[in-house]
């Protein structure tokens, strides 16, 4: 049996979508830069954790209700997803 669909190339549909006037949408990613706790003696309560998107905004994941504590006794902390060049795995 021959198929009746068309089979568009991905070279094709791109050049419709761009001819259409579509604007092809690139995937948002982010990734983690900052953390915040409060450290209370010996134990820590992780507050809240920053990220930063490939578009350039930043967003905060709150992990303790922002309304429930004094936020002069926030220690921030920067955070590397990369290891350090001394250590290897």
């Amino acid at each position: 049996l021959l198929s009746t669909r068309p089979n568009y190339s991905r070279k094709y549909s791109l050049g419709l979508n761009y001819f259409l006037g579509i604007q092809l949408i690139k995937k948002k990613t982010a990734w983690p830069f900052q953390e915040g706790f409060i450290i209370n003696g010996t134990a820590e309560t992780h507050v809240f954790t920053d990220y930063r998107w490939n578009d350039g905004s930043v967003s905060r994941r709150q992990f303790v209700d922002p309304n429930s504590y004094d936020h002069t006794r926030i220690t921030v902390r920067p955070i590397s997803l990369k290891l350090p060049s001394s250590q290897d795995q």
